[in-house]
């Protein structure tokens, strides 16, 4: 009897502690009242990442009255995506509300003219950004796109625009390098000779600064340095067209046609687009008369740029008049469809 009581007693204590361990269990385990969700801009961020924009847009428009800064960013930043320019720059003015002072809006806001093709707009966006901060690179890469898309380019402006990053960046070689170019094609030589000499030490493995360098210390009247240069640079770079269709045009100039045709080759393997070194290779092999590459590398001149079509048809009326009527004719249909 005392041992049946004593075991009923010991089923008790363990059902009680139990009881008590659950008790506890429920009250430190979180609910799912308790359990904190996702934040508004974590889960925007999370599909921006994954590349759904439409979704985040819509969530954070949704949220618009809550969203700090950093969602406001995220909201510019989907519909720059998505190419949606006029949301784009209702967004980017919703920052500017906020802190007129927010250079970062002010060069959002530029970008999404510059989509609506409103490039007055977009400059004044991107001057007031560099206006509130002048070391904002995407500010003037901004402005620099602007003065490079225009025909013919605004080297004038584009010079000054990198001479400023320069002064208030520092003397990046990526800087040097464009005021190198700039500077060169604009025949500033004496400008493009400092800076394409300083954009060599910063980094002498960009093949335009030693081009550039060239083209300029030959138009100076330095010719043998300048064809030294260009030999140089195209035994160095022999992977890049520029400094390939460079040489060979020096060739080229000699009348050494052999050599200039290989060069021209050489270009048109680096880069297969490049109409010039396709022209090049075409006038070389011509006169050389080699007919069957002069005939393709006029063709494919042609496709990448039809001003080279006059070139094309001069080559066809001399064939004709030397009385070739083995090519005249293959060039002649060629050279007609060929046009502007």
């Amino acid at each position: 009897m005392k041992l049946g009581l004593y075991f009923n007693h010991s089923l008790i204590i363990v059902f009680l502690s139990f009881v008590s361990f659950w008790a506890n269990a429920q009250a430190t385990a979180p609910t799912t009242s308790q359990v904190k969700p996702l934040s508004t801009l974590q889960t925007a961020q999370d599909l921006f990442n994954k590349g759904e924009y439409a979704k985040t847009t819509t969530l954070l428009w949704g949220n618009i009255d809550q969203l700090d800064r950093q969602g406001l960013l995220l909201l510019v930043k989907a519909h720059e995506k998505k190419k949606e320019p006029g949301d784009m720059a209702r967004a980017a003015n919703i920052l500017i509300g906020k802190n007129e002072k927010d250079f970062e809006a002010h060069t959002f806001l530029g970008s999404a003219f510059l989509m609506q093709k409103k490039t007055k707009d977009a400059i004044e966006s991107y001057k007031r950004a560099l206006e509130l901060n002048s070391k904002y690179e995407p500010a003037y890469m901004g402005l620099a796109n602007i003065f490079e898309m225009r025909e013919p380019p605004n080297l004038y402006e584009l010079r000054a625009l990198y001479q400023d990053m320069i002064d208030n960046i520092g003397p990046r070689p990526v800087y040097l390098s464009k005021m190198c170019e700039i500077s060169a094609k604009d025949s500033t030589c004496e400008l493009a000779i400092r800076s394409c000499k300083e954009a060599i030490q910063k980094d002498t493995s960009i093949a335009s600064n030693h081009v550039y360098l060239a083209v300029c210390l030959k138009a100076t009247g330095e010719e043998n340095a300048a064809n030294e240069t260009f030999k140089k640079t195209a035994a160095k770079f022999k992977n890049s067209e520029v400094a390939q269709y460079h040489y060979a045009k020096v060739l080229e100039e000699q009348k050494n046609y052999i050599d200039a045709m290989k060069f021209y080759k050489a270009a048109t393997e680096a880069d297969a687009k490049a109409a010039r070194s396709w022209l090049g290779l075409a006038t070389t092999s011509f006169e050389i008369r080699k007919f069957d590459v002069a005939l393709i590398a006029y063709k494919n001149a042609c496709k990448f740029d039809k001003k080279t079509a006059a070139a094309f048809r001069k080559a066809t009326t001399i064939l004709r008049n030397s009385q070739n009527s083995e090519w005249s004719g293959k060039f002649e249909s060629a050279s007609e469809n060929c046009t502007f």
